[in-house]
């Protein structure tokens, strides 16, 4: 649908507007008695909703009965190929016949080339005084947008895994075993099997000078002998604890761990309680008597070699894990 300004309307109605229409689709249908100079279009390329001025002479109202009655001029703007125009509207001219009317195209109206065409219409705005040649308007694409420049991310560098940390007495397999570290069952040591009560020294070396281990025995697994195992200066550590009671037959591991980051693994075996009852079992040779302790003792502390080690014991409440 063309578009008509409400001036239009309370001037003319649509008579106006329609001739100036019929002018743009079909100019040489319409007489033309004179031959006015082209209206000029200023400027002559807009954007949408950018006003432009079409102006002209030569329509006078004269030789009229009431020369208070002036013509108007039709101005219609638009594709000749289409079907009605683009947009029309109309003006009075002056008491000198020039006349001047802004127009606008409209956001969303295509860019390209539009004619422009132009009447002087009598008073009664059914005669043509004078048809305008034709003009042109050109309607620039709209600016595009400029796009706001993105700040390059910065690609995060790759994060590598942390390596993970096992918990206190977690088994990490032998080969995770610190190079160096041995557990030589000779000397004061007790062996790889003991009864539950029974006393166990351990005698470790490869282990960092002054480096505390924590000792689990895989049962549950349980902490049997904390930082009061320590290395001395050649890195030996001695440790002893008592086989806790209810402790289950058969295979377990026991896993020493340093303050300083050394890491061994061995396997120990539980033996049957009725085995060891006897008071001269191989696993009291550290001191040649029998200290095995009541089931019911929590804490033990036993003074040896001038220092004080605390052997601590818990009720096994958990089955059994190797």
């Amino acid at each position: 649908m063309s578009r008509t300004t409400t001036r239009a309307a309370a001037l003319t109605g649509l008579t106006a507007t329609t001739a100036a229409a019929g002018l743009l689709l079909a100019p040489a249908a319409v007489a033309a008695p004179a031959a006015p100079a082209a209206p000029v279009v200023a400027p002559g390329a807009v954007a949408a909703e950018e006003t432009f001025t079409v102006s002209g002479a030569d329509c006078v109202s004269e030789n009229y009965a009431d020369p208070t009655v002036r013509n108007v001029v039709a101005v219609a703007v638009g594709d000749p190929e289409a079907q009605e125009p683009l947009f029309t509207d109309v003006v009075e001219p002056g008491e000198n016949g020039t006349w001047s009317i802004e127009l606008a195209f409209e956001a969303g109206d295509p860019a390209g080339e539009y004619l422009v065409a132009a009447a002087c219409l009598a008073y009664n705005l059914q005669t043509t005084i004078s048809e305008y040649p034709l003009s042109s308007v050109v309607l620039t694409a709209p600016a595009g947008t400029p796009s706001t420049p993105s700040t390059p991310t910065e690609t995060a560098a790759p994060t590598t895994a942390a390596p993970e940390t096992k918990p206190t007495g977690a088994l990490r397999g032998t080969q995770a075993n610190t190079p160096g570290v041995a557990s030589p069952d000779q000397g004061s040591a007790t062996g790889d099997s003991a009864a539950p009560g029974r006393k166990v020294v351990k005698v470790l070396t490869g282990f960092k000078p002054g480096e505390f281990v924590t000792v689990t025995l895989h049962s549950t697994p349980q902490t049997v002998a904390t930082a009061t195992a320590t290395a001395d200066a050649n890195g030996t550590v001695t440790v002893e604890f008592i086989l806790p009671a209810g402790t289950p037959a058969g295979a377990h591991t026991l896993v020493y761990e340093g303050s300083m980051g050394t890491y061994f693994q061995e396997a120990f075996t539980v033996a049957a309680a009725a085995a060891t009852s006897n008071a001269s079992s191989s696993s009291l040779a550290y001191t040649g008597a029998d200290i095995a302790l009541p089931l019911g003792l929590g804490v033990g502390a036993l003074a040896l070699g001038g220092g004080l080690v605390f052997a601590a014991r818990r009720r096994s409440a958990e089955g059994s894990q190797a």
